[in-house]
């Protein structure tokens, strides 16, 4: 979901998922997400449905409290059986590609050959007829692709499947009975609270697939729960530092110096600073260190990010997750035994 409408004092809104069609009731408040306004839920729900019974599907947004009862932030509703019976083929959207491995597998339990030869029974269009040289013949429109498919051991093997997704992908353009199909995609839905209408509360990014009970069972569902970060440290030697600011006067002579060290941290751990050891009374603005840093943390290499679980204040309840980029931050001080330590200078490292 993103920029949804804060339901909490601080600005924010702990949310989960709450789904209903017909008697099926689901809420996912298990896994509510502290403190965003912009929540990953990465969640898959499977239902079954007899229709026109149990026919409007409503997902729901809903805010997470401790004491008392859950608000609702928004919800959107679906017509699932007008999906159903739309002659746009609306039940699972026609991917890009045809692949019978990897990541983005054929989703829908029918074939692209078997799509295309149902729509053309269905609609009275001639073919298909697939040819020689990549071709497939419908209606009076003819239309190229592959001939060959990769499987999991890398043997190409033939078929007809990319010229029949291609024919697909152009139904519109079939003359009499052609309309566009669905593409497969990401829906992003309005969410609305009955209690403040015509005011979106946010917007839900979401899709819906669905399977007669009497076709071939699908394939898996597609894994979309969010990536999880690796840990990783960070070493950092700190070996000499050269023309720091002489920030001292001795007092008996005057003399310009330094007792220098060197501070560093990983944005958004200021909490877990290290510093170097006091290398007193430089005299040139040099200091000889030979110290090292180590820095653990989770990193998320997909979104070039570190993130860091940590409760905003010791009233919180549980820890919430911020996405920061990878930045090391090093400052040069002055130690001094009375009074505060003099800031000398700093540089950031981008990761």
């Amino acid at each position: 979901a993103t920029d949804l409408h804060p339901a909490d004092i601080n600005g924010k809104a702990d949310p989960y998922i709450a789904i209903k069609l017909g008697k099926t009731d689901i809420k996912d408040k298990e896994n509510y997400i502290s403190k965003q306004l912009n929540p990953v839920f990465g969640k898959s729900f499977d239902i079954e449905a007899t229709f026109p019974m149990e026919s409007m599907l409503t997902v729901a947004v809903y805010d997470w409290d401790l004491v008392g009862t859950d608000d609702l932030i928004g919800e959107t509703k679906i017509d699932l059986e007008n999906r159903f019976y739309s002659k746009h083929r609306a039940t699972c959207g026609v991917s890009q590609t045809y692949s019978i491995h990897g990541y983005n597998t054929w989703r829908d339990p029918m074939k692209p050959s078997q799509i295309l030869s149902k729509l053309c029974k269905e609609g009275k269009v001639d073919g298909p007829h697939f040819g020689p040289g990549g071709r497939v013949k419908v209606a009076n429109r003819v239309f190229t692709g592959p001939t060959e498919i990769e499987d999991e051991n890398g043997q190409k093997k033939p078929t007809d499947e990319h010229l029949a997704l291609a024919a697909l992908r152009h139904w519109e353009d079939i003359p009499r009975a052609g309309c566009r199909l669905v593409p497969e995609h990401v829906e992003t839905r309005p969410l609305l609270n009955p209690d403040k209408p015509g005011i979106e509360q946010g917007r839900l990014e979401m899709w819906v697939d669905m399977f007669p009970m009497d076709m071939p069972a699908p394939g898996p569902a597609i894994d979309i729960s969010p990536r999880k970060p690796k840990k990783y440290e960070l070493r950092v030697i700190v070996w000499n530092t050269d023309e720091v600011i002489l920030e001292d006067d001795d007092y008996f002579t005057g003399e310009k110096s330094s007792d220098i060290f060197v501070r560093g941290w990983l944005k958004g751990q200021q909490e877990d600073k290290q510093d170097t050891d006091v290398h007193y009374h430089s005299l040139t603005g040099e200091g000889n260190f030979n110290w090292r840093y180590i820095f653990p943390f989770d990193y998320l290499m997909a979104e070039e990010k570190i993130v860091i679980s940590k409760k905003e204040s010791m009233f919180s309840w549980d820890e919430t997750e911020y996405k920061i980029p990878a930045r090391l931050t090093l400052q040069v001080w002055d130690a001094d035994h009375f009074s505060a330590d003099d800031f000398l200078g700093t540089c950031r490292v981008q990761g």
